[in-house]
């Protein structure tokens, strides 16, 4: 039997925050002592600091949190109070600034010792004094931040929530509970600078320099005040640890650096198309024509199917109308495309795999769908394989093409406990004929592994961390290796793809949490190359290899896999004084085998090529980092909460090309320009 290069599987740490740090933390530590990572005196300013609003406040840490899509980040704190709330002077210093700008209202700036600043915004620049606001509304929420070229340069403010924004009678009660004050007392102003401040004033910590308001693009919001720190260089520090003393392993004290350009190592950028809304997934090419999946989370999940384009100019993609995009609820994160000649299909058959995300209706699709893209102008729908009710769907298949038969093995993680009937995780399915594909079998671990293998492997964990993740094939067809997240790598026999049978199983790492499902099959050397993955660094088992591996096992011609050697990126691994880095997610990916080197992909570590001539020394030989962006869609953040990061997703090696997808910045081709025989 022949087996196509297989579809891999590519199921990703599902990850949302709103903060951002360069934080590493001790990989065993569950409470880090300290912040091993980052020196927080290197963001503090040689003075004290009073806190910048008089009275009752709402206020939490919004710095770094997500604006305009991801271009730009909150560079301050917002500090919710009513109108008219007496904002003091954070240090002693000398007025640099008054003005108005179009976004950040009427703000004042404060110049402190060693040339550190302070900037107060959406000052309150109501003519007359304002009748007593009603209660700030739950929902309500602060636009983005910025300001003119002649103002304040790219503040952004974040949502004010119940606890920064407070009503009047709240700030009342506590300002005078009794009501004991002065029967006639003269009104105060409480709207623009007080008169005796202007541009050169001196000020003293905890003087009155203006007034919380809704100025600039605040005027819909709840009252508030963003306030900034800055170092002498203009660089926004976070001032939540500077006002109350409070921080932890996802305290962002300074903003990440956000880039346009890829890093690249030994690798040409050929070509490069950005859908521009991020979750881009699986990639596979085929005469011509690229095509690229869609992502889809716990909150967000976009049914945009698989986009594709024509790539025979590859430095210049053009954008074709997608396929399975009719799919609601549904991500797509495994593509095949390839020429088949059989007695019921002659031409280029497209298979998509579609999972539901998590907000799917129940009676969402999951399962394959087969398409005829023979013409890719006009591609046609041909059939579809659904996986059943209560399934996730397909996380990962692999095609077998030759011999006047097309066959699809197919993972559908936990379709053994979900399933009303049962139906194992691994399906294998004849889609000879495409318009009606025919199902042969199921095979699980839980139920169809030699029962002495199954108990002792199972021993009272829960059963739905043993399902089957990804599936790679032997060239031959006469093996499958399943990835299964808790049991290791499954070897079945094939002959018959109506009977698979169990002849081995590895789990040569000495510990089975994370199991990635990410396999690659080199025929010539007879290696298989499987990514563990631990999807919890933090919490997982004290001898994990932290972020994960790619393990490098000898195949052989029957029987268990044997370990040959292991490789993962620098990041994935603790530093010798057994801190890990969190600033990004350095997990495997994906992996592909193509000439004798292996293309691995690490989400944040993104693309690695590695050289397999001495598979006991795997040899990196080049590399390519995509841009580091913020996720379009705000919803992937590293385990300390930064949001800005590489996340490559996905590699299809065809030819001299290299087709690379990354979740925030869509589809990149790449030629390695020559082929090293070593690391050099």
């Amino acid at each position: 039997m022949k087996w196509s290069a297989r579809v891999r599987a590519l199921s990703m740490i599902g990850a949302s925050a709103l903060m951002v740090t360069a934080l590493a933390v001790p990989a065993s530590a569950e409470e880090p002592d300290g912040y091993p990572g980052a020196d927080p005196s290197l963001y503090t300013p040689p003075f004290s600091l009073t806190f910048p609003v008089e009275g009752s406040h709402g206020f939490s840490d919004t710095f770094g949190a997500i604006r305009d899509g991801g271009e730009r980040l909150h560079q301050g704190n917002d500090i919710g109070a009513p109108k008219g709330t007496p904002v003091l002077a954070a240090a002693d210093g000398v007025i640099s600034r008054i003005d108005t700008g179009r976004l950040a209202g009427l703000y004042i700036e404060v110049l402190h010792a060693d040339g550190w600043t302070t900037r107060y915004l959406h000052l309150n620049n109501d003519e007359t004094p304002p009748p007593p606001p009603p209660p700030a509304s739950d929902d309500a929420a602060v636009s983005d931040e910025a300001s003119d070229d002649a103002a304040v340069s790219d503040g952004t403010d974040a949502a004010v929530t119940d606890e920064a924004a407070v009503s009047d009678e709240a700030a009342v009660e506590e300002a005078d509970p009794d009501d004991s004050g002065p029967d006639e007392a003269v009104p105060q102003p409480t709207t623009g600078i007080p008169e005796d401040l202007d541009v050169g004033s001196s000020v003293s910590a905890g003087d009155v320099i203006g007034f919380v308001g809704t100025s600039g693009n605040a005027a819909t919001t709840a009252p508030h005040l963003h306030f900034e720190v800055r170092m002498p260089d203009g660089t926004p520090v976070n001032p939540y640890p500077l006002l109350t003393g409070k921080s932890s392993p996802t305290t962002l004290y300074v903003l990440p650096e956000v880039t346009d350009e890829p890093v690249t190592a030994r690798l040409d950028v050929v070509g490069h198309i950005d859908p521009g809304d991020g979750f881009n997934a699986a990639v596979a090419a085929h005469r011509g024509i690229a095509y690229l999946g869609t992502y889809g989370n716990a909150e967000v999940c976009p049914s945009t199917g698989v986009r594709r384009y024509d790539v025979a100019d590859p430095a210049e993609p053009v954008e074709l109308p997608p396929i399975s995009d009719d799919r609601p609820g549904t991500r797509t994160e495994a593509i095949w495309v390839g020429a088949v000649d059989t007695v019921g299909f002659s031409g280029d058959l497209a298979i998509v795999a579609h999972a539901v995300c998590d907000t799917a209706d129940a009676d969402a699709f999951r399962g394959l769908v087969l398409y005829d893209v023979t013409d890719p102008a006009e591609p046609m729908p041909l059939g579809v394989y659904p996986t059943g009710p209560g399934t996730g769907g397909v996380s990962s298949f692999d095609v077998w093409n030759g011999d006047d038969r097309v066959v699809v093995i197919a993972a559908v993680p936990n379709s053994f406990i979900d399933h009303p009937d049962a139906r194992g995780d691994v399906r294998i399915i004849d889609v000879t004929l495409p318009t009606t594909p025919l199902e042969l079998a199921t095979w699980d671990f839980r139920r169809d592994a030699p029962a002495s293998i199954r108990e002792a492997v199972l021993d009272g964990d829960d059963p739905r961390d043993f399902r089957a993740q990804g599936i790679t094939i032997d060239p031959d067809g006469e093996r499958v290796f399943v990835a299964n997240w808790n049991a290791g790598v499954v070897v079945l026999e094939l002959s018959d793809p109506s009977h698979p049978e169990f002849i081995g199983r590895d789990a040569s790492m000495g510990y089975q949490e994370g199991q990635a499902g990410v396999t690659a099959y080199d025929r010539e050397r007879q290696l298989l190359v499987v990514g563990h993955r631990d999807v919890d660094p933090l919490e997982g088992e004290p001898d994990a290899p932290a972020w994960g591996v790619d393990v490098i096992l000898e195949s052989g011609t029957d029987g268990d896999p044997t370990l040959v050697s292991t490789y993962s990126v620098e990041a994935a691994r603790p530093d010798p004084e057994g801190r890990l880095e969190l600033s990004g997610l350095y997990a495997p990916q994906d992996a592909v085998i193509a000439d004798g080197y292996l293309y691995a992909v690490w989400l944040s570590g993104g693309l690695r090529v590695v050289s397999l001539s001495d598979p006991e020394h795997p040899a990196e030989v080049a590399s390519f980092m995509p841009p580091t962006r913020v996720d379009p869609r705000r919803q992937i953040a590293a385990p300390n909460g930064n949001i800005a990061m590489p996340l490559a997703w996905s590699a299809f090696v065809q030819n001299d090309l290299i087709y690379v997808s990354d979740l925030n910045t869509g589809l990149w081709i790449l030629r390695l320009p020559e082929l090293p025989t070593d690391a050099e």
